[in-house]
C-alpha cells in the first residue's frame, strides 16, 4: 500500500494530539492515521510531548501571555526538529479490506456510501462533479459550523473554479485528484484557506472520492476570476 504524500499540517496533528481540534478536522486527521505511519507516528510523539507541555511552559501570569506563546512555539519547533519517524508497518485495522474508507470515518457512513452507486446517493452539481447525501454538521471556526460530507470526481471531471471564505479540507478515500497544486491520491490531504482561489478535477480512471470538510461558503468564479 502506497503512503500518503500529502499530510495534515503540524497544528491539526497537535491540535488532535491534544485533544483540542474540533470534531470535524479531528475526523478526518484520525482517518488519515489509518493511511498513514508517519503521522501515527508523529502523533504518538506529541501525544507524549503534551503531558509535559503546561509543566515547562512558563506562568502566563508571571511573563504575559506573549512569553507564554513564544515558549510553547520553541517547544514545538524542538519538537519538530528532534523527530524523525521510524518506518512502522500499517495494521490490518488500517487496511480498507476492499471497502472504500476504514474506520473511524466508516462508521460515520452509510452502508450506500461505502460501495458508492447511481442509487440517490449523489447528488450532481456539476457534470462528473457529485455530493454525497450524507452530510454532517459538526462545531467548527465559523457560526454555521464545519460541513462533512464526500465529494466524487468522474475522471477528468472539473469542479468549478471556486474561492474560499474559510478552511476546506479534502482526505482522498479512493482514486486521485489535482489541482494547480499537485496531485493528490489515497490517504492525501488537502487544505485551503481562506482567500484561496481553487479548482480541482478528478485523476485516475476511478472515480475519485474525497472526504470533504467546508468551513464557511465558497464563492463560484467564472473564467476571468470573477465572482458569479
Amino acid at each position: 500500500m502506497t503512503v500518503p504524500f500529502h499530510h495534515p499540517d503540524d497544528q491539526l496533528l497537535i491540535g488532535y494530539a491534544s485533544g483540542q481540534e474540533r470534531a470535524g478536522k479531528s475526523l478526518l486527521v484520525a482517518t488519515h492515521l489509518a493511511y498513514c505511519p508517519d503521522c501515527r507516528q508523529r502523533v504518538a510523539s506529541y501525544e507524549a510531548l503534551c503531558g509535559n507541555w503546561l509543566e515547562e511552559l512558563p506562568c502566563a501570569g508571571d511573563d504575559g501571555l506573549d512569553a507564554l506563546l513564544d515558549r510553547m512555539d520553541g517547544l514545538l519547533t524542538a519538537a519538530r526538529i528532534q523527530q524523525e519517524p521510524a518506518p512502522i508497518e500499517l495494521p490490518a485495522a488500517g487496511r480498507t479490506c476492499g471497502r472504500l474508507v476504514p474506520e473511524p470515518l466508516r462508521s460515520w457512513l452509510p452502508d450506500a456510501i461505502d460501495t458508492p452507486t447511481d442509487d440517490g446517493s449523489w447528488r450532481e452539481i456539476s457534470k462528473g462533479v457529485w455530493l454525497s447525501g450524507w452530510e454532517r454538521t459538526l462545531s467548527g471556526t465559523t457560526k454555521s459550523g464545519t460541513t462533512v460530507r464526500l465529494l466524487r470526481m468522474a475522471s477528468g471531471a472539473p469542479v468549478p473554479a471556486h474561492r474560499h471564505t474559510a478552511d476546506e479540507l479534502l482526505l482522498v478515500l479512493r482514486g486521485a485528484f489535482r489541482d494547480e497544486y499537485g496531485s493528490y491520491g489515497l490517504g492525501d490531504v488537502a487544505h485551503y484557506v481562506a482567500g484561496t482561489d481553487h479548482y480541482a478535477f478528478g485523476a485516475s480512471e476511478e472515480d475519485c472520492i474525497c472526504l470533504f470538510l467546508l468551513d464557511g461558503d465558497l464563492i463560484f468564479l467564472d473564467e476571468d476570476g470573477n465572482p458569479l
